[in-house]
């Protein structure tokens, strides 16, 4: 075993997230090569902390914390200069240290990912997401999805994004992506073939059941043809909806404000809100 130098690592980020670092073992011939240009070489740190470990296994444990956070500042700074290859060998250091590491993993998944390795990428995450907490990250899903289509494992992709849904994203390429996602999946498909015998319909006015032949709502007593026209349908799919849906529940598509049955500027078709004087899509008097 060699000589080492223990040196205290204290960066002011660090300082300010709370984390504190335990003093960092460095061999006496590496101490001018770490140390010894304009900034401390964090990457030689690792080597030599890891090295230091590996010598020392009853120390691990104590070491977990302190090595996770340096192999992970490692990996992002080595990602964020391009070399993914460098950011995964860093953060596959961590996890050897800390296997437990969701924060480590994750970023790990994707560096494999950006080497272009996506079936090892995948079982990354899918170790991520088979914990509670890892469910919780939606970059997670959307990754190990993307990875999932070109897979052709689509009902995975799409039950992944189906539960993203729930937080109403509003970004139309995840909407694209769902409806991708179900359509290759077959949901589309079998959600019809169950719901062409089962297909109810609901007062607009009050949300009573309507029955087929019924002509006047028995909740409110609204005539059941005009409930009927007030209701909107979905210019790509077709799925009937209430007044004022953003989102096609079926497909994804979202509506104008003139098809969702709101008050839409006649020039660039923006949705007018109530006392607005001016669109504010054009600009043209309301």
């Amino acid at each position: 075993m060699g000589e080492y130098a223990f040196y205290s690592f204290n960066d002011e980020a660090l300082l300010k997230l709370g984390i504190t670092l335990l003093p960092i073992p460095i061999r006496r011939e590496m101490e001018q090569q770490v140390f010894g240009e304009e900034k401390v070489r964090v990457d030689l740190i690792i080597d030599e902390l890891y090295l230091f470990l590996n010598e020392n296994p009853e120390l691990r444990d104590l070491y977990d914390s302190t090595m996770e956070t340096l192999t992970w500042m490692a990996g992002m700074n080595a990602g964020m200069e391009g070399d993914a290859e460098a950011s995964a060998r860093y953060l596959e250091m961590g996890l050897d240290t800390s296997p437990d590491s969701l924060l480590l993993r994750s970023n790990y998944a994707l560096a494999l990912q950006l080497q272009g390795q996506g079936e090892d990428a995948l079982e990354q995450y899918e170790v991520v997401l088979a914990d509670p907490e890892g469910q919780e990250n939606p970059m997670v899903r959307l990754l190990a999805a993307r990875l999932y289509a070109e897979q052709e494992e689509y009902l995975e992709a799409y039950e992944l994004l189906d539960e993203m849904a729930r937080g109403v994203p509003t970004s139309d390429a995840f909407w694209n992506f769902l409806a991708e996602m179900r359509k290759l999946a077959g949901v589309e498909e079998e959600e019809a073939a169950a719901a062409a015998g089962s297909r109810k319909a609901f007062c607009t006015s009050c949300g009573n059941e309507l029955v087929e032949g019924m002509k006047f709502c028995k909740g409110c007593g609204k005539p059941v043809a005009k409930v009927q026209e007030s209701q909107i349908s979905c210019p790509d799919c077709g799925e009937t909806l209430s007044p004022g849906t953003r989102f096609c529940r079926s497909c994804g598509k979202q509506m104008a404000a003139e098809a969702a049955g709101l008050r839409a500027c006649t020039s660039c078709g923006k949705e007018l809100v109530e006392g607005m004087k001016f669109c504010r899509g054009c600009g043209k008097p309301v």
